[in-house]
């Protein structure tokens, strides 16, 4: 397994990622091959530099988790591009099971009663709860979970030391406080920016073994990730949708399959349990 030094170092050098991800899994001719071509400055630099994220990262309470550690989350696996490394504050456990967990996404400005549900539900549904970070459905989703005491992470598109939003600093430390993780792609201090949004989305997909849309407009960044789930054949399942256009992302999830779920916490509770798929073997009850 390669040192956290020779991935962040490998990273900051623009090495393609693929070529990354064989040696996150222990390839280090991916490695070899590429740096034959490059200047010994070039090299320096990128070791100097290295040194200087990872001591960065002890200063934050983060460390690395590569593609080929026990802990990292099973089913990114899943995804063709998935991250050679993450970046992780909090607790992962040591050995990552089968998809986990539930992603529960929605809208950044939702209506109060679609904020009460994901909260609500977030306290029954099987964890850990995934979510985003972001203000409205995400945030009650993790405060929902941390009402439970049930671990919640949070994969977010800014790196450490740059939190997105600003207001969520607090509910950031607080579920890494309670039991849960913060896991990034970007490199610490690095702002947030629209791309890395939408590259999160993929995780927040892979990870659990179901994604629930709470409300959503059709042009809503939780459709990313409802997409996401789509090909990866993750079990889908959106709110039943009222007559309001911060609802009509569910609409549409419902007419591309997704199971409708109803207001009803504990039925919705029922339907996720009745639905969700277990790993071939795993006798184990919700």
């Amino acid at each position: 397994m390669p040192s956290a030094l020779v991935l962040i170092a490998a990273a900051l050098l623009r090495i393609p990622a693929r070529r990354v991800r064989a040696l996150a899994l222990g390839d280090e001719a991916a490695l070899r091959d590429w740096i034959a071509n490059e200047s010994a400055i070039r090299l320096a630099e990128a070791r100097r530099d290295a040194r200087i994220v990872a001591e960065r990262l002890e200063e934050l309470g983060a460390r690395v988790v590569a593609l080929g550690a026990p802990s990292y989350p099973a089913g990114l696996r899943d995804l063709r591009d998935a991250p050679p490394m993450l970046f992780v504050r909090g607790a992962l456990p040591e050995r990552a099971r089968w998809r986990e967990g539930t992603a529960i996404v929605g809208s950044r400005d939702a209506d109060p009663e679609a904020l009460a549900f994901a909260r609500a539900f977030a306290r029954v549904a099987p964890g850990p709860i995934v979510s985003g970070l972001a203000l409205g459905i995400d945030g009650a989703a993790h405060e929902g979970a941390l009402d439970a005491g049930t671990p919640t992470l949070a994969y977010v598109g800014h790196g450490f030391g740059a939190t997105y939003p600003a207001e969520h600093r607090a509910l950031e430390d607080r579920i890494v406080a309670a039991g849960g993780a913060i896991l990034t792609e970007s490199l610490p201090d690095t702002a947030v920016r629209p791309y890395a949004l939408v590259r999160r989305d993929r995780l927040q997909a892979a990870h659990p073994a179901s994604v629930v849309l709470v409300a959503s407009t059709v042009d809503g960044g939780a459709m990313h990730t409802l997409a996401a789930a789509r090909k990866l054949d993750r079990p889908r399942f959106a709110l039943e949708p009222r007559a309001l256009v911060s609802y009509a992302g569910n609409e549409r999830a419902i007419r591309e399959h997704a199971t409708t779920l109803p207001w009803d916490i504990e039925r919705a509770r029922a339907t996720i349990a009745t639905l969700r798929r277990t790993p071939p073997g795993d006798d184990e009850k919700l």
